[in-house]
């Protein structure tokens, strides 16, 4: 439904006292999320701080080399060198360094060259930087990596992608990311929905000849919004488009740029020379509908679409998720200016996961994601443990219905235990998305956190969690007959647990969290099952309300009709619900309730009954994870649940 994600993005940026990252560190790390079966493009971009009055320009070119050059004087500029870096399928990638003149004779310059090349796709020039050069192609990122020489290339900062099939044609390297935008460059993955907005937004700046694709026109966007005088941060402020509830962005900002805010579902990676500064910066989607990962250690930041690409580079950093609709911006100058996440939550992240054990059966750091499943069935044992596990996905996809007991240390990769019928899995570390999808039977247990989509349709059988959980966690859980399955987080979670919900129970511990344990819109749609959250959950973050503006209208309209009296607009929806009757009720729910049914909440102790049911599963919580969460269920609970329930 989500993830694992379409494509892979990845982006480093080195501290002041850092070395140069070198270019095969990073063919490492973005190779490792390539889904071999499909080929349809990869590249990179490394950015190195300089001063000097000249760009390099880089175009693909279906004819003669020389006649870019032409082409290029013919505009005004200045070619000083030139060289052919590579041909492939037919295309050249040239490659001119140019005297700058003017920045605005530079960019009408590129504007003219694109706009008279493309439409008869005889070339394009696809990367344009003082510091940075952009190598693209058609491939594997290993692949991009050869005919470039990406290995020798060292830098203050890197891109990079490795695209599956995804909607953008693949015949051409003008296709593949990165894409570029003077002195910007952006990895994306995901689909824009307001393209079309974009686009004339640019276009009603001067721009067009355009490949067609939504990266492209993210790059440009950010570029644009840049010269146009904003900040960085204002600019990744409009680009991931908070609710308007938010007032996040000032009116006038909202008005003026409407069509530059990006909707759908995306995550981004954007590199930026400022002229005296490198910029890092990692968007996520207002409901992060892509995975995306900040890490952080003493020499670099790190932003990933999987934990093991940031593991590989660094197996002591520390690693957190961007919460929904945020922005993370690391500078080489200046630091993190924007963790894209509260700090508070940032410290209650797990810490490095174990990748070692003193004694093991199968070490899993020569074994590739497809052969794991078949070494652990070949030791022909019902208990195996697995050391150095990094990025492995769909473990457990092979297994048969029951019996085996498989003891896992590192980052485990996506799409763990999947469909898992009565199998056991204990991870000491993180799992990456979809982990226990479609699950019947069996228990998963992990020591540290699990990312987005944990527990999808969940059916049977138990999941612990010892620290955090991502996004949509606990989705379309159910239950039948005699099987009910249980979740339990001991950290906090992010929006939308529980979405549509029709059977099963989703504990929320929070026992590392002084704040809100949960994110927004918790139990949205919900017909079934219960959502025991610790502590008191602000009401606003159940479901998916309307804004307090439309209940106050309503309000308002009843109190006019006589319906109801001593009104308190400044409620929750749920919270009115609660003391609306009769006829009232019935105007409210038809208003706000025809589409997407709005849960209801208690917040109290727990009945004799729930706690017959719950404290045995929590007993057993605290002994797979060496927790004391069984004193906990004394505490208050909020309990979500339908609203149609009595």
């Amino acid at each position: 439904m989500i993830s694992p994600s379409g494509c892979g993005v990845f982006g480093v940026l080195r501290k002041p006292h850092a070395p140069k990252i070198q270019g095969d560190s990073v063919v490492r790390s973005i190779d490792a999320v390539s889904y071999r079966g499909s080929d349809k493009g990869a590249g990179f971009a490394v950015f190195n701080l300089e001063e000097g009055n000249y760009y390099y320009l880089k175009a693909f070119f279906l004819e003669d080399p020389g006649k870019m050059r032409i082409a290029m004087e013919s505009q005004g500029l200045q070619v000083i060198e030139e060289s052919i870096e590579a041909e492939d399928r037919g295309v050249c990638s040239c490659s001119y360094k140019v005297s700058i003149g003017n920045i605005a004779q530079l960019r009408k310059a590129v504007r003219n060259l694109n706009e008279m090349l493309w439409p008869e796709r005889k070339g394009r020039i696809y990367s344009m930087g003082k510091s940075l050069q952009v190598f693209k192609g058609v491939g594997y990122p290993k692949d991009i990596a050869k005919i470039y020489d990406v290995n020798k290339y060292e830098g203050d900062m890197w891109l990079a992608h490795t695209r599956q099939p995804t909607n953008s044609p693949g015949s051409y390297p003008y296709w593949s990311h990165p894409f570029s935008s003077f002195d910007v460059a952006i990895v994306h993955n995901g689909d824009v929905s307001s393209f079309g907005a974009n686009l004339e937004f640019l276009q009603s700046r001067g721009w067009g000849g355009f490949v067609g694709t939504d990266s492209e026109v993210m790059a440009f966007l950010f570029e644009e919004l840049i010269s146009e005088g904003l900040t960085v941060e204002e600019v990744a402020k409009i680009l991931v488009n908070p609710s308007r509830r938010t007032s996040a962005i000032s009116p006038h900002h909202d008005y003026l740029y409407r069509n530059a805010r990006l909707d759908g579902p995306f995550t981004a990676v954007i590199g930026y020379d400022s002229g005296d500064d490198l910029y890092l910066v990692g968007l996520a989607d207002r409901s992060k509908f892509r995975p995306v990962l900040i890490g952080e250690d003493d020499y670099y930041y790190y932003i990933a679409s999987e934990e093991s690409q940031i593991r590989l580079m660094s197996r002591e950093a520390r690693v957190w998720t961007l919460s929904p609709g945020s922005y993370f911006i690391a500078s080489l100058r200046k630091g993190i200016l924007s963790h894209g996440r509260e700090l508070e939550e940032i410290r209650n992240f797990s810490p490095p996961p174990t990748f070692v054990s003193p004694d093991y059966d199968i070490d899993a750091s020569a074994i590739g994601y497809k052969d794991l499943d078949k070494e652990i069935l070949r030791t022909g044992k019902k208990e195996v443990k697995v050391v150095n596990v990094l990025g492995h996905r769909f473990i457990g996809i092979k297994f048969p219905r029951g019996g085996l007991k498989v003891r896992l240390y590192g980052v485990v990769g996506n799409a763990m235990a999947n469909l898992n019928e009565n199998n056991e899995f204990y991870v000491y570390g993180n799992v990456a998305d979809d982990c226990c999808d479609t699950m019947h039977g069996g228990k998963v247990t992990i020591t540290g956190d699990a990312r987005d989509v944990l527990a999808q349709t969940l059916q049977g059988g138990k999941v612990f969690v010892g620290g955090n959980a991502g996004n949509r966690v606990g989705i379309q859980m159910r239950e039948y007959a005699n099987k009910r399955p249980y979740l339990v987080i001991g950290g906090r979670v992010d929006d939308y647990l529980g979405e549509y919900m029709a059977g099963g129970v989703i504990m929320v511990l929070g026992m590392r969290e002084k704040g809100e344990k949960t994110g927004n819109f918790v139990g949205t749609g919900m017909v079934g099952g219960r959502i025991y959250v610790r502590g008191r959950v602000d009401p606003g973050r159940i479901g998916m309300q309307p804004n307090k503006l439309e209940v106050m209208r309503l309000l308002k309209a009843l109190a006019m009709e006589g319906y109801v009296h001593d009104v308190d607009y400044n409620t929750s929806y749920i919270d009115v619900m609660k003391k609306l009757e009769g006829e009232a009720k019935k105007y409210a729910k038809r208003l706000f309730e025809e589409k997407v049914g709005i849960p209801t909440y208690e917040y109290r102790e727990l009945s004799d009954s729930e706690f017959k049911e719950l404290e045995p599963l929590i007993r057993e919580y605290d002994q797979d994870l060496g927790t004391r969460a069984t004193e906990l269920l004394s505490e208050k609970f909020t309990v979500i649940y339908p609203s149609k329930e009595k």
